[in-house]
């Protein structure tokens, strides 16, 4: 069902109640807490309003990964342009691991969620590659401003490789307890500076082909 956009003030306060309401129940209890019941008394609507707003549950959904997406974004973006003004690429790298690891450990529930548990969801699975091929292009850039000569071939492989473990790493602190992982425990920030320090290296020692 098509998800109706409100034009009205009114139907606009009531959809973004309704909406604070599903994050928040979202960061307290995950996805099972998430129910059109819970959604309804917490944001004090009605069952119309709802289904008048949002068609139903999947346009819910669809608007809330909206909702989460930006969430994540907007903390995205300062923290890019920190690690764009580090003085080296170590640095670099460095803060974006924190980064990326942070967002993973803050938004655990909805971006496991979305990603693992709805990813049967053609909707659901385009706006998660957009939203991973901007990080994608930002982290190329950011990069690359980093290295002597980020346009060989070998140089772009490299840079797309180290993109691609950062990504695994956060969809693996999503997806994963540390138990499930390995028998060592590592903090967040000690696992962090520890990927900075691998994908660092692989970046500097790119081969001349």
């Amino acid at each position: 069902m098509v998800r109706k956009v409100p034009v009205q003030a009114r139907s606009v306060e009531s959809m973004n109640r309704m909406l604070d309401a599903g994050e928040q129940l979202f960061y307290e209890g995950g996805s099972p807490a998430l129910t059109l019941e819970a959604v309804i008394e917490r944001s004090q609507t009605s069952t119309g309003s709802f289904y008048a707003r949002f068609g139903d549950m999947h346009g819910f959904f669809e608007a809330m990964h909206e909702r989460v997406l930006g969430i994540i974004a907007s903390e995205m973006v300062p923290l890019t342009a920190k690690a764009a003004a580090q003085p080296d690429l170590e640095s670099a790298i460095l803060t974006l691991t924190k980064a990326a690891l942070g967002i993973a450990d803050r938004h655990r529930a909805p971006v496991y969620f979305f990603a693992v548990g709805n990813s049967q969801d053609e909707t659901a699975r385009s706006m998660g590659a957009q939203f991973n091929l901007g990080g994608n292009d930002a982290f190329v850039v950011i990069v690359g401003s980093f290295l002597p000569d980020a346009s060989s071939a070998a140089a772009k492989r490299r840079i797309d490789t180290a993109w691609r473990t950062i990504l695994a790493a956060m969809f693996q602190h999503v997806m994963l307890d540390q138990s499930e992982v390995s028998r060592i425990t590592m903090s967040q920030n000690v696992l962090a500076t520890e990927l900075a320090v691998m994908i660092s290296g692989y970046l500097r020692s790119i081969p001349a082909k």
